[in-house]
């Protein structure tokens, strides 16, 4: 499923559950005052006759549409058959979509975001034994301060406006700042479900790397 797909998905998700929340509302609401509503029906061959709705009924919409959007929500995307290059195209595009949305900046494989005197550098490595069966990859982190990067590239005098990872005074591999500290390569082959690859690297950038970021907030430290 392409980004609109998972935008559409949302979007149905939130409005099921408002409805339901409303339909619940409005049962809780007839139930509590003892509130009917009633209204004269009437159809093309039989007779008028009372037609009355108790708060059963908005209840009972409320979990229809709960149920509806607990369906859309663990409905999970279908995805057409990948290459292996293809598959790294499609992982490397999350990536690159997860660090945009949190204002980075893309040059290649290299994604920067600056944060007042200092900046934070990502940086996708491939593997340089990666061939046709087997594509390796991992991330590079950076700690970005112009002051760090004067003292060590004089020659030059001009700082540059999109730092790379290895330009850094801080670099970390991902694995290192992971609970194993170890070094930590992800592998795509023919067999790959790029879906849990995904989930696998998304959790790592959420709950490793963007906290690693937030600690380093001044040059001091």
């Amino acid at each position: 499923m392409n980004r609109n797909g998972n935008r559409f998905q949302r979007q149905g998700f939130i409005i099921l559950i408002i409805c339901s929340v409303i339909m619940l509302g409005i049962g809780i609401v007839m139930h509590f005052y003892n509130i009917d509503s009633s209204s004269i029906v009437t159809n093309r061959y039989g007779k008028p006759y009372d037609g009355t709705i108790s708060w059963q009924m908005p209840i009972f919409g409320a979990a229809v549409l709960l149920i509806l959007a607990v369906l859309i929500k663990i409905d999970k995307p279908s995805l057409p058959k990948m290459d292996i290059q293809e598959k790294r195209k499609f992982i490397f595009g999350k990536i690159a979509d997860f660090l945009k949305e949190n204002d980075y900046k893309k040059r290649g494989n290299h994604f920067f975001k600056r944060n007042g005197e200092i900046g934070y550098c990502v940086n996708i490595q491939n593997d340089k034994w990666n061939n046709a069966d087997e594509i390796r990859f991992t991330l590079n982190l950076g700690i970005y301060t112009e002051r760090f990067w004067h003292e060590h590239y004089k020659h030059t005098g001009v700082a540059p406006s999109f730092p790379k990872e290895y330009e850094c005074f801080v670099r970390k591999r991902i694995g290192r700042i992971m609970p194993t500290n170890e070094d930590r390569w992800y592998s795509i082959t023919s067999d790959t479900d790029v879906m849990k690859l995904w989930t696998d690297i998304k959790h790592a950038l959420t709950d490793y790397v963007m906290p690693f970021f937030a600690k380093y907030n001044v040059e001091a430290e």
